[in-house]
């Protein structure tokens, strides 16, 4: 297991493939792709855009102070490639399991295989110390659905709102 402060590697062959742990200084970067990764849904809320900005804070400041509270032993990174930010995962883990709490790749850097990348790396962690990996994907993410199924993870809960899923080394 690594610390929640070292930068870790992640095998990639496009370039040097990284997470780091977030500082004050990415809450720009966070909450721009808070905003890019937002639900499709979001594009039909008609309201002016001082407004859907305002929402935007909230929930983005909703989001911030839910993760810290439920998962205070967290790990909150940046993904760099080759320097430059380009997502944001948190993992939670625990001796049991390794739980994605979030996971955002900008909308330009996605489908080159940088989340298959930074899953395998989690998977690999997963069946080496013997624990189960686990998330929860909205039901409107088809493309995360299909890497997440791709990967061998198997659906444990559909509600409504987000299928909980699970991945357990064979």
């Amino acid at each position: 297991m690594t610390s929640r402060t070292d930068v870790v590697t992640v095998p990639w062959t496009g370039g040097v493939l990284s997470l780091r742990p977030e500082t004050p200084n990415d809450l720009q970067f966070r909450f721009d792709l808070f905003v890019r990764s937002r639900p499709p849904e979001w594009d039909q809320v008609r309201l002016p855009l001082e407004q859907l900005t305002q929402v935007m804070n909230q929930q983005f400041w909703a989001q911030t102070q839910t993760y810290l509270a439920r998962f205070p032993d967290g790990r909150f990174d940046i993904v760099e490639l080759d320097g430059q930010p380009i997502g944001r995962i948190v993992v939670n883990r625990t001796e049991e399991r390794i739980h994605i709490v979030d996971q955002a790749i900008a909308p330009g850097m996605r489908n080159r295989g940088l989340g298959t990348a930074i899953m395998r790396q989690l998977m690999d962690e997963a069946a080496a110390s013997g624990r189960i990996m686990s998330l929860k994907v909205s039901n409107a993410n088809d493309p995360c659905m299909r890497l997440y199924s791709r990967l061998g993870f198997e659906v444990v809960e559909d509600t409504l709102e987000y299928i909980e899923m699970t991945w357990r080394a064979v």
